[in-house]
């Protein structure tokens, strides 16, 4: 009489075994192929080669390859021939399989980047005798100038100002980008350096992208606030002041200061 329940249990124990093994119709658990990468706004391609060898094991080099713009058969915001695919690179997340090549990805972002500025109205860039490409640089810098899109087109607007009266941009993360560190503390030889990167001596937009900007700074250079000021100064704490003049832009930098 108690065969039964022990037959029964055997069956059970056995189903159990096989569906641990993989048997029967259970799936079958694999790992993922591919690494969610986060590309944030404001990096430089040689950043973005460092975070993805961090992330999937990728070598940095190989990224670094894989961005040459003679690999690339498709016209970029307006440029045919970039010297660099630096501004191009599209921040975002993407999912990276390490198995496959890394220009799998570089063509993903320069996809992403067409996709999400197809939308762009450059009307008033064009205007102001500026292209596409044009708008894409000063986007760069806007994104490592400003954190919110308010200020990144209050500042736009005070580039459009200052090319307009044939003023430099004075931007120092262009020098920044020549000396490749966003962080070093900048010196008169620094300012000083023969770099058409910077725009503390020459005048005019530099001649390439200083990193890949985000959508919101691309808006902003492309349709920035009309303003009436030629400075801004931004404290430690990201706060930004403006001024319309000299006198003012000195007392701007005394506020900024003061904000820490």
């Amino acid at each position: 009489m108690v065969l039964i329940p022990i037959l029964a249990i055997i069956i059970a124990v056995i189903a159990v075994v096989a569906l641990t093994r993989g048997g029967g119709d259970a799936p079958v658990a694999t790992a993922p192929t591919t690494t969610d990468v986060l590309l944030v706004e404001g990096l430089r391609r040689t950043e973005m080669a460092d975070v993805v060898q961090a992330k999937t094991g990728i070598p940095a080099a190989q990224y670094i390859a894989a961005t040459d713009p003679s690999q690339v058969g498709q016209t970029l915001a307006g440029t045919k021939k970039p010297t660099s695919l630096e501004g191009f690179l599209f921040p975002a997340t993407y999912p990276v399989d390490p198995k496959k090549p890394v220009s799998d990805l570089v063509n993903y972002q320069l996809r992403t980047y067409a996709q999400r500025t197809a939308g762009i109205n450059y009307a008033y860039a064009k205007k102001h005798n500026l292209t596409k490409y044009d708008v894409l640089i000063m986007a760069s810098i806007v994104e490592r100038e400003a954190s919110n899109q308010r200020d990144r087109r209050i500042i736009a607007g005070v580039f459009y100002n200052r090319l307009k009266l044939g003023m430099r941009i004075d931007s120092d993360v262009t020098v920044h980008y020549a000396l490749g560190s966003w962080s070093k503390e900048l010196t008169r030889a620094d300012l000083n350096m023969a770099s058409p990167y910077n725009t503390r001596r020459y005048h005019g937009l530099p001649p390439g992208p200083i990193c890949n900007p985000g959508l919101g700074a691309i808006n902003a250079a492309a349709n920035p606030v009309r303003t009436p000021y030629l400075y801004f100064v931004a404290s430690t704490s990201g706060k930004v002041f403006y001024a319309k003049t000299g006198a003012e832009f000195q007392q701007a930098i005394a506020k900024a200061k003061a904000n820490g």
